[in-house]
């Protein structure tokens, strides 16, 4: 019977979250009206998933979660990962559809990543980072940025997923002007931040400006070349 109500009482948490907007991601397992990102989303884990096979990651953490559908999916696989996610309706969708997945290893972390609160994340071989740096770069500076980014990639044991957002951004955001194009701009930051790496270009994505209007992404793997603890 508590089990029954605790359903019902999710089910419509999930919808009063949903509005008016929808959600950004889908949510395996759970029927929403409608995910903002659905073709991106199911894009970028087409290409993810190879790359987690091929280096044969155990363990991951998504750094700006959203609603977990990354974690989910890498919990599917059978790799224990972290969903962090400041928001607290994405945080509620997240437990909402771990729990109606039946998977007992994703773990899901009400956190907001700042620089004091860097230190209490896990290592894993396997960081997710989207879409969140250009959120940074426009909350603390692009030096806070890159710190934060650094210190991620000292917790990644075999691969970084990055994207970030690009020259359709709004002066507002302070992100440096990505010359001679995003995809070389951004290869050469990534390479220069995370030591040891090589970044691997994994195609361009769906995503939205800043107005909401759609527009295109790159989506990166930063490959550790050498076992983190060398």
């Amino acid at each position: 019977m508590r089990l029954k109500v605790d359903d019902a009482i999710d089910l419509v948490r999930l919808k009063l979250d949903a509005l008016p907007d929808g959600v950004y991601q889908p949510v395996p397992g759970i029927r929403v009206r409608k995910a903002k990102r659905s073709v991106g989303t199911g894009s970028r884990w087409a290409a993810m998933e190879p790359v987690v096979e091929r280096l044969g990651v155990e363990s991951a953490m998504d750094v700006g979660a959203n609603v977990g559908y990354f974690p989910m999916k890498l919990a599917q696989r059978g790799i224990p990962s972290v969903a962090l996610e400041a928001d607290p309706k994405c945080v509620r969708t997240a437990m909402t559809a771990v729990r109606r997945n039946q998977l007992d290893n994703v773990a899901v972390m009400a956190l907001e990543f700042r620089p004091d609160t860097l230190g209490l994340l896990p290592t894993t071989e396997c960081t997710i980072l989207l879409s969140v740096w250009h959120h940074l770069v426009r909350e603390m500076g692009l030096d806070t940025a890159s710190d934060l980014l650094r210190g991620l990639w000292a917790r990644t044991g075999k691969v970084m997923f990055f994207d970030s957002g690009e020259n359709e951004m709004p002066e507002s955001f302070g992100l440096p002007r990505m010359l001679p194009t995003p995809d070389a701009w951004l290869t050469e930051y990534l390479e220069k931040n995370c030591s040891g790496g090589r970044a691997e270009h994994l195609g361009r994505h769906r995503a939205f400006d800043a107005d909401g209007l759609p527009t295109d992404r790159a989506l990166f793997a930063v490959i550790r070349e050498a076992p983190l603890d060398e």
